[in-house]
């Protein structure tokens, strides 16, 4: 385990005071702080006076957004964590996990296509070697990663491979061909997909932002072409009745595919132009690289991934570790 970093002067920490910076941390606010502890407002201030005190810094800045981490309050929360997790369960690290008998909750941030593509197989997996294991699945913002994880509101997030911080490690966990979607009875008929053709139809756009370009859009533009996007939508959930009932098509990984074909009578086209494939990592807080409840739960993660076809072992970068 690595150790806090030293209070100021080689002073002993008191561990309550770190509880009280894992509560500011991780509710931008001293009220809610208080509230979640079980102190009044007077005495959370006392504390991260006494914090900053010890460690000649302010630690949290207030800003429009709440109470900001400086730049050592975000070195001390990781290893602060990780210290109160041994201090509440002190044998934990020294027995081996068991997951048919464990009683554990694993919050992980997805995109609903990544959902779509792993939770059907991930929970059969669970219910089968783990049944005591609950999880929850929800999207956080790429730019709140790295302070969820570090408080201990994420176990694990799914993401692109954009995002880099010392305090977390990351690993490939796969990376998947985009492929064109369109009902099976589509007026393209047996038509070979060229270019043209592609051109020609309209287009469903699926983004969680409200505007801004997507990686087909972004390949396109690099030939010189635009594509109609006639529905920009949310959800991936909307895109097969959608194309049921319509002539539009959709440009989606190809795992997401074979997901839909299991429901609706889709045919599938190899796209007319280079577009790189969507590569996913799997991240994580880097205290927690041996952390062995985590660890069992990132093998289960690239069991379910390589299932999907589309898994490749890729050679670790810096600060990258195996899922």
């Amino acid at each position: 385990m690595q150790a806090p970093p030293p209070a100021r002067g080689g002073a002993r920490m008191d561990l309550n005071l770190y509880r009280v910076l894992d509560a500011i941390y991780a509710e931008g606010s001293l009220t809610k702080a208080g509230r979640r502890l079980g102190l009044s407002q007077p005495a959370t201030s006392h504390a991260l006076a006494r914090l900053r005190d010890v460690f000649g810094d302010p630690l949290f800045l207030r800003s429009a957004h709440g109470m900001v981490p400086t730049a050592l309050a975000k070195d001390l929360i990781g290893p602060a964590r990780q210290a109160l997790r041994l201090l509440e369960d002190p044998l934990s690290a020294a027995q081996p996990f068991e997951p048919a008998g464990a009683t554990l909750r694993f919050r992980i941030s997805m995109s609903d296509l990544n959902e779509a593509r792993l939770l059907p197989r991930l929970v059969q997996l669970l219910r089968e070697e783990a049944p005591g294991v609950t999880l929850e699945s929800f999207s956080v913002p790429r730019r709140d990663l790295v302070q969820a994880l570090a408080t201990g509101a994420l176990d694990l997030a799914l993401d692109v491979p954009l995002l880099s911080d010392p305090l977390v490690h990351h690993a490939p966990l796969g990376e998947d061909r985009y492929v064109c979607v369109l009902r099976q009875d589509h007026p393209l008929g047996t038509e070979a997909l060229t270019l043209e053709r592609f051109l020609e139809l309209d287009h469903i756009h699926l983004s969680s932002r409200p505007r801004g370009l997507g990686h087909v859009d972004l390949a396109l533009e690099r030939l010189g072409k635009r594509r109609r996007i006639m529905l920009r939508a949310q959800h991936f959930l909307v895109a097969p009745e959608v194309l049921m009932t319509s002539d539009l098509a959709l440009t989606v990984p190809e795992s997401f595919a074979d997901h839909m074909a299991l429901r609706y009578p889709l045919r599938r086209e190899p796209l007319p132009f280079p577009l790189p494939p969507l590569e996913s990592h799997l991240y994580w807080l880097s205290q927690r690289d041996a952390d062995p409840p985590l660890l069992w739960f990132r093998s289960l993660l690239a069991q379910v991934a390589r299932g999907l076809g589309k898994s490749r072992k890729l050679a670790p970068t810096s600060r990258d570790s195996t899922a």
